[in-house]
């Protein structure tokens, strides 16, 4: 005997007739006196008997020549092609340019310039004149 309300999961159960007969006893016997769990059977059977209908629908047949335009897929292959060979040949470029460019040593900025100029056009700074600068 249940006392309380079944579970979804025994009222499923109970509509797909997977109980056993004391089980499936005991199950019908409350749904004579709950209201709230016959209404979640009818439910759950309305619930199963659109899902019966909507499964039965049968699916629209679309030719396999209707997906596909060879013309469009020519044309995106050829621009993939096109893009391809463009970024192959800067690729080589740039490592060509790398390859065959001159080490200039290192870039020394020319602030002894400057400070040399400065001393010259001045006669004062604010740093002491550089070694081995006599002013001329």
């Amino acid at each position: 005997m249940i006392d309380r309300h079944v579970s979804g999961d025994l009222i499923s159960a109970f509509l797909d007739d997977e109980l056993d007969e004391p089980r499936a006893m005991d199950v019908t016997r409350h749904l004579a006196d709950c209201d709230a769990c016959l209404a979640e059977l009818a439910d759950l059977r309305r619930t199963r008997d659109a899902l019966r209908r909507w499964a039965a629908t049968p699916a629209p047949v679309v030719p396999l020549g209707g997906i596909q335009r060879p013309g469009l897929v020519r044309k995106v292959s050829r621009g993939l092609q096109l893009a391809s060979a463009g970024l192959v040949a800067t690729v080589a470029l740039v490592a060509l340019a790398y390859v065959l460019g001159e080490d200039r040593g290192e870039v020394v900025p020319p602030a002894d310039l400057f400070l040399i100029d400065h001393l010259a056009r001045t006669g004062d700074g604010p740093l002491p004149a550089p070694y081995g600068y006599d002013g001329r």
